[in-house]
């Protein structure tokens, strides 16, 4: 693994944008308390900071329908000029977080790595926005590209996003996906729709981009609905127009075709049932069940996937890599593969720093949503560790209480 390697950071799913809300802990505090941790540890040599895709969110930007272009269309010139726009929102935006990055490229304790994901994955054909992107985390305006996966030999480490080997997010040729499709005509169009027939904005209808997994949408705007009987008639309406509207979509009924199995339940069909069970029939209690062992049914064939793509990965590559890490699916988790010349391998799923509202569904058949603040990163020590560590996986939550406290854990 060599005699004198830095410490090496993995961090994913920031998804940045440039209108929807984010987390109630901003990105410059998060960084600043996460720098704490590695500026004690890091050793003499700077740390490596590699972002595993997803740290810029291309995909759920308002700012596409207020254009002839969506984020899953072959785009043409002015649409990558969208990308740009977006791009350049995002910096101005968070330019605090930048600037605290960038202070620590210049001063040479950080060294900046970047893999696309599924909603920066535009950024590829966007050169102009990657050069302003690197920019503002390094100060070099230069040409740069950014690839898909890292390697780290002397870390024994393979990165990439995950969302390969996802149906809804995966696509062979890195063209536009059904998920991008859900991201943009369903979660980024359905807060505003209702605001607009409302006639006021609430907030809590925004929330809608932190549910996670994208599968447990339908069961969030159940949720919202029940919660606020008010709000109750307009949500059915927008979201059985919404639906109607994706499922009509000819981008999507392309995929649904490419799908398409003749015997047994295809993962087109099953985004149909989920969606058409969550239109307004849905708003009976006597759903509630269904929809439940359908989300149970989408998770567990998700469940597990990832981290089989790791283990093939590593059978592939052989050498010195032992771990995989991916991000994605904005849960943090470790996961032992077994041995590897005697060694262990490790698959790591690195979280997100995001807000994440993650479904509950054991008591009752109901679903339910818990909200929480999310900070997860992976670290690879430096060689000559006091402690002697190796590799320390950390993930935080916080939790505030409707009296305004707040939980750790």
């Amino acid at each position: 693994m060599g005699n004198d390697r830095p410490m090496l950071i993995f961090v994913s799913d920031i998804h940045l944008t440039d209108a929807l809300h984010g987390s109630s802990v901003s990105k410059l505090d998060a960084f600043q308390r996460f720098w704490v941790r590695i500026q004690a540890a890091r050793g003499t040599r700077p740390a490596k900071l590699a972002f595993v895709g997803d740290l810029f969110d291309l995909v759920r930007s308002p700012t596409w329908l207020s254009t002839v272009h969506r984020p899953y269309h072959e785009l043409p010139g002015d649409g990558v000029e969208v990308i740009d726009r977006i791009t350049d929102a995002i910096l101005e935006r968070e330019r605090p977080f930048f600037d605290a990055i960038r202070s620590k490229v210049q001063g040479g304790e950080l060294e900046i790595y970047y893999a696309l994901g599924n909603h920066d994955r535009l950024l590829s054909i966007a050169p102009k926005a990657r050069r302003a992107i690197w920019k503002a985390m390094t100060g070099r305006d230069e040409d740069v590209e950014f690839p898909t996966e890292l390697v780290f030999e002397e870390h024994g480490v393979l990165a990439y996003h995950g969302h390969l080997g996802d149906p809804i997010n995966d696509s062979v040729d890195g063209a536009g996906t059904v998920g991008d499709a859900l991201a943009s005509e369903l979660i980024v169009r359905f807060p505003r729709d209702v605001q607009a027939l409302i006639g006021r904005r609430e907030v809590a209808l925004e929330d809608i981009d932190d549910v996670r997994p994208i599968y447990a949408v339908p069961a969030w705007v159940r949720e919202i609905g029940i919660r606020q009987r008010e709000l109750l008639r307009p949500i059915g309406k927008v979201w059985q127009d919404l639906v109607s509207d994706f499922l009509d979509n000819d981008f999507v009924r392309h995929w649904m075709r490419q799908q398409h199995k003749f015997l047994g339940l295809d993962t087109g069909k099953k985004l149909k049932l989920l969606l058409e069970l969550s239109t307004g029939k849905l708003m009976a209690h006597t759903h509630d069940h269904r929809l439940t062992k359908l989300y149970k049914l989408f998770q567990h064939s998700f469940d597990g996937r990832m981290a089989t793509r790791a283990i093939e990965q590593l059978e592939q590559r052989g050498g010195k890599l032992r771990y995989v890490v991916n991000g994605h699916s904005h849960f943090a988790s470790m996961l032992p593969l077994g041995n590897l010349d005697g060694k262990p391998a490790v698959y790591f799923n690195t979280g997100t720093w995001r807000t994440l509202h993650q479904i509950g569904h054991g008591i009752g058949g109901r679903p339910s949503f818990l909200a929480f603040d999310a900070m997860s990163y992976l670290v690879f020590f430096p060689s000559g560790d006091p402690m002697g560590r190796d590799f320390e996986w950390w993930n935080g939550a916080l939790v505030t209480t409707p009296s305004g406290h707040a939980l750790t854990e």
